[in-house]
């Protein structure tokens, strides 16, 4: 079948293919190249409705989803963005810091690791890459990890904001996209709602509470804190998303934890 993977596509100095997870799917057969870097590549097989598709503009893949029409596959919107409009709130005062972002996407879960052919591999690698990636987009230069080489790569650990010696209080909103059936038409879109659709909280198969903040926590390991077993409080909300297109999002704060934080916690 052909697919047509836009704007992105995986090409390389051998050739150009799709990939599902950590498998090859297909092999380039013919590229022809368009305007915006639109490239058609001809695909044997297509199992799965995810693909990584590379950006030449950024040098970096994206994992995206194929939405099948017909014969053809269409790259759809990718799995996690930055929202123009969104910004990153930091305090850094000596021993009292808070950082405080939002990044849009339907939040995802964390899938346990996996062995295939003899190999272990993380099936939730991309989507946190891209997390990751989204973070680092928006997050000031000056409070990016920073690896000084020791001449050692096992001990080379980044420097991060929040070092390894401090504890830390750590709240998560998931905001789930809603499903389609949820809108006038089932046409998602802003003010299209239906009236009777569920307004904050939806019991549907979006994953459980606990491992939607195990993907935020592992995911930010050696990215803002050394490990997330800095982690000493933790509080989490799952609600449906109402805000515009209602396509998801995932707000994080940390902080550093406190004496009033310490007070407030029922032992």
């Amino acid at each position: 079948m052909k697919c047509l993977l836009w704007p992105f596509a995986i090409v390389g100095t051998a050739g150009a293919a799709a990939f599902v997870g950590d498998k090859t799917i297909g092999w380039r057969h013919s590229v022809q190249n368009h305007k915006q870097h639109n490239i058609i590549i001809s695909i044997s097989s297509c199992s799965s409705n995810t693909a990584w598709l590379y950006d030449p503009c950024q040098a970096r893949c994206h994992p995206t989803a194929l939405c099948m029409a017909g014969k053809k596959a269409v790259a759809s919107e990718p799995a996690y963005w930055i929202d123009v409009t969104d910004h990153v709130a930091i305090v850094n005062d000596g021993d009292n810091r808070r950082i405080k972002f939002t990044i849009r996407g339907n939040p995802k879960v964390l899938v346990r690791h996996r062995t295939a052919r003899g190999f272990m591999y993380n099936p939730s690698k991309a989507a946190q890459d891209l997390f990751r990636d989204c973070l680092l987009e928006a997050l000031p230069q000056e409070h990016h990890p920073v690896i000084i080489d020791s001449g050692d790569s096992d001990l080379d650990i980044p420097t991060v904001m929040f070092p390894e010696n401090q504890f830390l209080k750590l709240s998560l909103t998931f905001r789930m996209k809603r499903p389609n059936n949820h809108f006038i038409g089932s046409k998602p879109g802003t003010g299209r709602l239906k009236p009777n659709a569920p307004r904050k909280y939806y019991n549907n198969r979006s994953g459980d509470v606990d491992n939607l903040c195990k993907f935020v926590m592992d995911s930010l390991n050696q990215v803002l804190y050394a490990d997330d077993r800095q982690v000493v409080c933790l509080n989490a909300i799952k609600l449906l998303d109402s805000d515009g297109d209602c396509k998801g999002s995932t707000d994080v704060e940390i902080s550093t934890l406190n004496d009033e934080d310490e007070n407030n916690i029922i032992l």
